[in-house]
């Protein structure tokens, strides 16, 4: 999947593992998306929903605690069309708030940064 394909509302909505539907929209997508040195990240959309349905490990933000980053590590990612490599970084990152039930931002990390992991009730 090349890129995200969102509603005539603008909008694309993808469930988690552990805090419901979180949704983005196509404006917040293509801000994260704008900068040059992210030119890869439209090619590797279809990443996102599988990050956050089958997180490799969830932890909460430091300083917002509606916020969690999703990671799940990748072998390869597709750096240009139809071309996939393997890249200085493993893990895809998604940013969620639960108070908004909205994707923060996305982005490729080489390890998880430290903090505490997100453990649901009853786990």
């Amino acid at each position: 999947m090349p890129d995200i394909s969102f509603g005539s509302d603008g909008k694309v909505t993808f469930p988690t593992k552990y805090h419901g539907e979180v949704t983005l929209s196509k404006d917040k997508w293509d801000t994260i998306c704008n900068r040059p040195e992210r030119y890869y990240y439209r090619l590797n959309g279809e990443k996102i929903p599988t990050t956050l349905v089958t997180p490799d490990l969830v932890r909460h933000h430091r300083d917002i605690e509606t916020q969690f980053f999703y990671y799940k590590k990748f072998d390869k990612f597709t750096i240009v069309e139809n071309v996939e490599g393997p890249v200085p970084f493993k893990f895809m990152t998604v940013i969620i708030d639960t108070a908004t039930q909205r994707i923060c931002t996305i982005y490729p990390v080489e390890k998880p940064k430290s903090g505490k992991e997100y453990k649901p009730k009853g786990s």
